[in-house]
């Protein structure tokens, strides 16, 4: 954290926290939460500084983004699972997918090996979606009064109506990207704009957001989209159909005026497609980027610069409505100030549309640009503005936890649904720099996805300096890899390759034991040998020794 001393933080905070919680306290108060969440957006894919140690696009612009950072706190080292269905299913749930509730590993399956490659072990057969007898953080939120709603894209569960009946979404508007409407006669798929169906007229694919389905009009250009306008020229847009980023981005503050004048608080969790391929910004911020020269080596694709702005100016626009709910100008009657704001991302930069150097590789990988991502949390009178923490390591397990104590709710009885995650609350109040309790992180995937991942363990360990590093045990071959992320953020010197010294082999055999630890103690698969059918065995006990020469 970027701070004088502990000190200065606490004085900073005792007086107005105190204060603070006194008046929550009067009035029974429970802050609402906003839970934001882009879909593939890299590390390095926003302009803020905080989140990525300066390491932010010169190219892409985020502003309102980039504001959100500087009134709140953001984390450097965040970190997600390698792709989209995993990180939503650990995030649900507060689970690796280890957890007996969980078990979602990966997109689709984990018997994603490239086409025509020998592959020697057969893989684990996953979960695709969360159990019915999960506790989601929308039950546990519910158990504190909340009201609970989903605004965005459907994955970890099957079936829209599975969100309202088994993991406890009050409002459910969760869809998929792709429209499919009957036009003309002839069925056609379209993905991230409204499509016009012959007896339905404009529609998404949820029924419910069919009131922001209509093409752009002059009143919705001069209302909503002129006020968060940055260089781009919304009037280009009259008549075209509507983004579904803006659809959503409409559902959102339609669902915050309504919310701000009940007495409940409420828990809205908004994971937007964008900026996923296929990438389909819109059309005027896609002109304002052709004609705008990059400053930034490795960003220069016009058209992702315009999805990331648009999913920057939709941002922008639910913070407004914070400010201001019932869009008449005045704000007396926001609720920014009783609002926990947190904007994440579900994994790394998938590279193509985008770079994520100084990581390494892109998502789908366990390497840095598959997993870390941009973290913000802004609470205002709570966290301290415009503060960064280059210490703790957060994980998508542990929002579960976060957002239940920050919400006074009790955790599930482990007997029923264990929470792995661990609550980063104390950090948040400016208590501690840290969680001594918390300094490992694991990642498991007992299968292949093309060329990206193969059957292989993680641990993240922070040692006792603060120096953060990642060891890696691949089962094919029982090979490890060792990299200090402190001083070799792009994961380039495997310390274990050329004569390592009897200090990193001490390092790497404490790591490489509490891997095999939590994978014993969370019973994790591994698939089986295709030879002979046996149990892919763990990393063994002390089985970095092969290093010493």
């Amino acid at each position: 954290m970027k701070i004088l001393s502990k000190i200065a933080v606490l004085s900073f905070l005792i007086t107005p926290l105190s204060a603070y919680c006194q008046i929550k306290k009067d009035t029974n108060f429970k802050p609402n939460i906003i839970f934001i969440m882009a879909d593939d957006l890299g590390w390095t894919d926003i302009s803020s500084p905080n989140t990525s140690l300066g390491n932010g696009s010169k190219y892409y612009e985020s502003p309102n983004i980039d504001k959100l950072a500087e009134q709140g706190m953001s984390f450097t080292y965040a970190y997600t699972q390698q792709n989209c269905q995993p990180t939503r299913a650990s995030l649900l749930t507060g689970q690796y997918p280890t957890g007996s509730q969980n078990g979602i590993y990966n997109v689709g399956s984990l018997k994603r090996a490239s086409k025509g490659v020998v592959t020697p072990i057969t893989p684990h057969v996953q979960n695709n979606y969360l159990k019915e007898s999960c506790i989601s953080i929308f039950e546990t939120l519910k158990t504190e009064g909340y009201h609970t709603a989903w605004f965005g894209k459907l994955h970890a569960i099957k079936k829209e109506e599975h969100a309202t009946s088994y993991l406890g979404v009050d409002y459910n508007l969760s869809l998929r990207k792709e429209t499919n409407a009957t036009v003309n006669g002839v069925k056609v798929k379209n993905e991230f704009f409204a499509q016009e169906d012959d007896d339905k007229g404009w529609i998404f694919s949820n029924e419910k957001l069919k009131p922001y389905a209509k093409p752009y009009d002059s009143t919705y250009i001069y209302n909503v989209l002129e006020p968060v306008k940055n260089g781009n020229n919304p009037q280009l847009l009259e008549g075209t159909p509507k983004h579904l980023t803006d659809a959503l981005g409409d559902a959102v503050v339609d669902y915050i005026k309504d919310r701000s004048q009940k007495d409940s608080p409420f828990f809205a969790y908004i994971p937007f497609h964008a900026v996923h391929v296929s990438i389909l910004p819109r059309p005027d911020l896609e002109t304002k980027y052709k004609t705008k020269a990059s400053q930034d080596p490795r960003h220069s694709k016009a058209n992702y610069a315009a999805f990331v702005e648009l999913l920057d100016q939709t941002v922008g626009r639910i913070l407004n409505a914070l400010e201001d709910p019932n869009g008449d100008g005045n704000t007396k009657d926001r609720i920014s100030e009783n609002t926990l704001v947190v904007f994440y991302s579900d994994n790394g930069g998938f590279m193509g549309p985008t770079d994520n150097t100084p990581l390494r590789l892109r998502k789908g990988t366990y390497y840095e640009g598959g997993l870390r991502v941009p973290l913000i949390f802004r609470y205002p009178g709570v966290i301290k503005p415009n503060t960064v923490n280059t210490t703790q390591e957060v994980h998508a397990i542990d929002f579960y936890p976060t957002l239940a104590e920050i919400a006074g709710a009790k955790l599930p009885n482990p007997q029923t649904h264990e929470v792995d995650g661990k609550s980063v609350s104390p950090i948040l109040r400016g208590e501690v720099e840290a969680l001594s309790s918390k300094n490992e992180l694991f990642w498991h995937f007992p299968g292949y996805m093309d060329i990206r991942n193969m059957p292989q363990s993680v641990i993240h360990y922070r040692h006792s300096n603060n120096q953060h590093y990642k060891l890696f045990y691949r089962y094919e071959d029982e090979s490890y890899e060792l990299y200090n992320l402190s001083n070799d953020i792009g994961e380039t010197n495997n310390l274990l390759e050329v004569s390592p010294s009897l200090e990193i082999l001490d390092l790497a055999l404490i790591m490489n034991n509490k891997l095999r630890t939590w994978l014993i103690t969370k019973n994790a698969p591994t698939g089986t040998w295709k030879k002979n059918g046996e149990k892919v065995p763990y990393p063994l006990k002390n089985g970095v020794k092969k290093y010493v020469k």
